[in-house]
């Protein structure tokens, strides 16, 4: 998604009673193109510390938030189907064809063409 403002505070748990807590549904999710910042990320999930804005990091540290290697290809796959036709819902709500260009950096990346390979 390119969205690189991701801080402690974008970050949301829910009580889910007897079984404790769990991670809320993605909110404050901004994509951001390459002509404003660079695919860094304000808070780096890597084990070394990279920041980078990666598949590969979030595939490598997916034990640690209690995902298997198929779950988090999965939602990978849920997240490429759901934006893959973001050009046309932006065309739908009259976004000019000027911006959907310059959001096109954050939209359609590595990291985008590697999620939707793993669609079935």
């Amino acid at each position: 998604m390119s969205n690189t403002d991701d801080h402690l505070r974008s970050h949301g748990f829910l009580y889910a009673g007897a079984t404790g807590w769990r991670l809320s549904r993605v909110f404050d999710v901004n994509r951001v193109p390459l002509d404003i910042k660079d695919r860094v990320r304000s808070t780096a999930i890597g084990l070394d510390g990279d920041p980078s804005a990666s598949l590969d990091i979030a595939f490598k540290v997916a034990p640690h938030f209690g995902l298997t290697a198929a779950n988090a290809e999965r939602i990978a796959a849920e997240v490429a189907v759901a934006t893959a036709q973001w050009r046309t819902v932006a065309s739908r709500f009259s976004i000019t064809s000027l911006e959907i260009e310059r959001m096109r950096s954050a939209s359609e990346h590595h990291g985008s063409r590697a999620a939707s390979l793993l669609v079935p």
